[in-house]
C-alpha cells in the first residue's frame, strides 16, 4: 500500500469524524504510525510502531519523538519538524535510523504529512532487512573473484573491485559511463540493444556469451559475461557477472592454430570412438574432406592389429605410440605412426590421436634395408625430448632424446625430482616455459618446455612435457645480435650511402645516404624507392632492381638523381639481394660521383686544349719539313729535325693518353 495514499485519508474527512477515523486507522494500519504535536511530543502511536521500537505503548506516548531516533539523525529530524510546523519547506519522505529499547539500530523510510492544529502524522516502513540484504550483497560482490556490475538507465550504478581491476578504470570513472561504452565497437550495437531490453525487465537470450572490451590503456580483453534481469532500488535494471578469459581465449586460439596448421593428422575422438574433429592434414592424408570424417567411428579408418585391439585400447585408457596402417577413402592402405593420448576436460574424456604419414619413411627403410632396431633408434633420435612426472614432480619416464639432452642414462633420471635439474624457469605462454637445465657435466642448456597435465579417472596424476633444446638457437641469436650491432656501426660511420629497399619502399637508410641525396628520413620513408632518381634514369634503375630480385648481384653503374632542392647529380649504385626482417629485400650502396665527374670533365677539356695548342704547330712544322725534304733541300739535316719533332710528338701523346712523360 502506498504511504502517500495511507496518509492522505487523514486530510479528507470532516473534523468531527477525524478522531474516530484516527482510532480505527491506527488499530488496523499495517505500518507503524505516529502523530507528533507542535512541541515534538508523540500524542498517538499504533502497535506496529511499538513493535518497531520495542517499547510499551505507555513508554511511547508523551515522549519526544527524538527519543526513538538514533543520535546521529536527531538534529536533522528536529530541523525538519521545526520547518514543517512553521510552514517552511521540509522533505516529506526520507530515510533515518531508529533506535530500539535494547539499543539496536533499525533503518526506516518515513512519509510525513502536516495536519491541522500544527501536528503531523507519519507512516514508517522498516528497511532493516532490506538494508542487511543490501549490505550482504555488497560484501559478497566485493569479495567475489568475478567482476560484478549493475546498470540502470543506460549507466553503471554499481561496480565491484574486480570490475575496476580488469578494466583498469576507477569506480568513479565507470559510474559516469554508459554500460556499452567499454564494449569493442563491432560488438557494441548488440550489447546495447540487449542491455536496454534487460533494463526494461524484458527477457533476453542468450544470458551468457563472450564479449571483447576495452581497458583504460586501450587494450582489448575478452570476458565471459552472464547477464540477468534484476530490480535495483525499486526499478528494473540489468546486472552481470564476468570473468576475464583473455589468456584462455589466446591459449584456445594458439591450440586452434597448431591444430589447423600441424603437418601431422590430429584426431579428436569421443570415448565411444566417434571422431569429433580432425584437422586438415588428417583428412587430406586419408583423401577425405573434414566434414566427411566427423561423426564416423574411428574403427572404420584403422586396419591391421590396431583394429583388433582398438576396443581394448579404448577401455584401457592408456597412452600408446605405434605404427600401423590407416584405410584411405579409396580403400588403399596408408602406413602411419600414431600417438594416442587420453585427456580430460569439462568433465569429459577425449582421445587425441596424432597420425604421421610414414610412407616416405617406410620407403627409405626399405631402400636402406635397415634393421627394425636401428630404425627405432633413428625415430627416437629425431624426436624431441619427452618426460613425464608424477604429482610430486618425480620423473617417471624419459625418452632417449631427453636423457641425451642432459647427458644422463635414462635410468639415472628416473625417480629424481625434475626441479633438481632446473636452474631457473620462466613462463612464456599457457603451459609453456623457457628453462635453464644443468647437464650432467655442469653445462647450462636452454630448453623450451611444453607441458600438459595428465589425468586418470578425473584425478591429476602428473605432467607430461615435450622439451626442445634451443641452446644453439640462443647462441645464434646472440651472434645475430652482434652482427646487427656491427652492421649498425658500419652503416652509421660509412661515407658511402647505404639503404635497404623492401616492398617498393626504402625501409633503412644510413646518415651518409641522407646527406648525399639531401632529404630527411621521414620524407624518404613516404616516397617511392625511385623517388629520388632522375626521371630519364628511372627505367634503367628499375630494370636492374628487378634483376636483383631474381638473385643476381648488380652494379647499376652511373645514373642521375635529384636532390631535395632540385639539383641533378651523378651517382654510382651497386645492389645485392638480402633478407631483412624475415622478408626479401635489396641492399644498395650509393656513391656521389658529381665532383669526380666535374674533375674528369676539367681534365678532359685541359687535354683537348693542350692537344690543340701542341699538335697543331707540330703538324704544321712537320708539313713544312716533309715538303722541304721532298725538294731535297738539306735533306739529312731536315730529317734529323723531323725525327726530333716526332719524338716530341710521342712524348706529348703519352702525356695526353697515359699521363706519362716518356717516348
Amino acid at each position: 500500500m502506498n504511504l502517500a495514499f495511507l496518509l492522505s485519508i487523514f486530510l479528507s474527512p470532516p473534523p468531527l469524524d477525524r478522531w474516530k477515523m484516527y482510532k480505527s486507522f491506527f488499530e488496523n494500519a499495517p505500518y507503524p504510525l505516529t502523530v507528533v504535536e507542535e512541541n515534538g511530543v508523540i500524542s498517538y502511536a499504533n502497535k506496529e510502531f511499538a513493535k518497531l521500537v520495542g517499547f510499551k505503548m505507555h513508554e511511547i506516548l508523551g515522549e519526544h519523538f527524538t527519543k526513538f531516533v538514533a543520535p546521529e539523525d536527531r538534529e536533522r529530524l528536529e530541523k525538519y519538524h521545526a520547518k514543517r510546523i512553521k510552514g517552511m519547506h521540509a522533505p516529506s519522505e526520507y530515510e533515518y535510523r531508529a533506535i530500539t529499547k535494547d539499543g539496536k539500530i533499525k533503518y526506516v523510510r518515513i512519509k510525513v504529512i502536516k495536519l491541522d492544529e500544527n501536528r503531523t502524522i507519519s507512516c514508517k516502513i522498516d528497511l532493516t532487512r532490506e538494508k542487511e540484504i543490501e549490505s550482504l550483497f555488497k560484501k559478497m560482490a566485493q569479495s567475489s573473484v568475478f567482476a560484478f556490475f549493475i546498470y540502470q538507465n543506460d549507466y553503471f550504478v554499481y561496480i565491484n573491485d574486480v570490475a575496476e581491476k580488469i578494466t583498469g578504470y576507477k569506480r568513479e570513472d565507470l559510474l559516469n559511463m554508459r554500460f556499452w561504452e567499454l564494449v569493442e565497437k563491432n560488438h557494441r550495437k548488440i550489447v546495447k540493444e540487449r542491455g536496454r531490453k534487460r533494463q526494461k525487465g524484458e527477457s533476453v537470450a542468450p544470458e551468457m556469451y563472450e564479449i571483447p572490451f576495452y581497458t583504460k590503456d586501450g587494450k582489448i580483453k575478452w570476458g565471459l559475461f552472464s547477464f540477468m534481469n534484476i530490480s535495483y532500488q525499486g526499478e528494473p535494471a540489468g546486472a552481470a557477472v564476468a570473468i576475464d578469459i583473455t589468456e584462455i581465449k589466446e591459449a584456445r586460439e594458439t591450440f586452434e592454430a597448431i591444430f589447423n596448421n600441424a603437418k601431422d593428422g590430429i584426431f579428436i575422438i569421443s570415448k565411444e570412438g566417434n571422431i569429433i574433429d580432425v584437422n586438415e592434414a588428417g583428412a587430406r592424408m586419408l583423401g577425405y574432406e573434414r566434414e566427411e570424417l566427423k561423426g564416423v567411428n574411428s574403427s572404420h579408418i584403422i586396419s591391421g592389429s590396431l583394429k583388433k585391439d582398438w576396443e581394448n585400447i579404448l577401455k584401457a585408457r592408456k597412452s600408446i605410440v605405434m605404427e600401423t596402417e590407416n584405410i584411405k577413402k579409396d580403400g588403399s592402405l596408408l602406413p602411419v605412426e600414431i600417438s594416442i593420448n587420453f585427456v580430460s576436460g569439462k568433465g569429459k574424456e577425449y582421445i587425441v590421436k596424432i597420425v604421421r604419414d610414414i610412407s616416405r619413411r617406410r620407403s627409405i627403410e626399405k631402400e636402406l634395408k635397415e634393421s627394425e632396431e636401428r630404425y627405432r633408434m633413428l625415430v627416437e633420435l629425431s624426436q624431441e625430448g619427452i618426460s613425464i612426472c608424477d604429482e610430486d614432480g618425480n620423473i617417471t619416464f624419459v625418452n632417449d632424446a631427453f636423457a641425451k639432452m642432459l647427458g644422463y642414462e635414462k635410468k639415472e633420471l628416473l625417480k629424481k625430482k625434475i626441479a633438481a635439474f632446473i636452474k631457473e624457469k620462466k613462463r612464456i605462454g599457457k603451459n609453456r616455459y623457457e628453462a635453464k637445465f644443468v647437464t650432467k657435466d655442469g653445462k647450462i642448456k636452454t630448453i623450451i618446455i611444453s607441458s600438459t597435465p595428465v589425468y586418470k579417472n578425473g584425478k591429476y596424476e602428473g605432467e607430461m612435457s615435450v622439451n626442445l633444446d634451443i641452446s644453439e638457437r640462443k647462441a645464434a641469436e646472440e651472434k645475430l645480435a652482434e652482427s646487427e650491432a656491427l652492421f649498425r656501426a658500419i652503416t652509421q660511420s660509412s661515407m658511402v650511402g647505404i639503404f635497404i629497399v623492401q616492398d617498393g619502399k626504402i625501409k633503412f637508410m644510413n646518415p651518409a645516404f641522407l646527406k648525399i641525396i639531401d632529404y630527411g628520413k621521414k620524407e624518404i620513408e613516404k616516397m617511392d624507392y625511385l623517388g629520388f632518381v632522375y626521371p630519364e634514369d628511372k627505367e634503367k634503375v628499375e630494370d636492374e632492381m628487378k634483376k636483383v630480385e631474381e638473385g643476381s648481384k648488380i652494379n647499376i653503374g652511373e645514373f642521375r638523381y635529384v636532390t631535395r632542392d632540385g639539383k641533378i647529380k651523378w651517382g654510382n649504385m651497386a645492389i645485392v639481394p638480402i633478407e631483412y626482417k624475415g622478408k626479401k629485400a635489396t641492399l644498395a650502396t650509393l656513391m656521389d660521383l658529381t665532383e669526380i665527374r666535374k674533375t674528369y670533365e676539367i681534365r678532359r677539356k685541359f687535354i683537348e686544349e693542350t692537344s690543340h695548342h701542341f699538335f697543331n704547330p707540330i703538324a704544321i712544322a712537320k708539313g713544312y719539313l716533309e715538303l722541304a725534304i721532298e725538294r731535297n733541300e738539306n735533306v739529312e739535316t731536315l730529317k734529323k729535325v723531323n725525327n726530333a719533332i716526332g719524338r716530341i710528338e710521342k712524348v706529348i701523346w703519352n702525356i695526353v693518353e697515359r699521363g706519362e712523360i716518356c717516348e
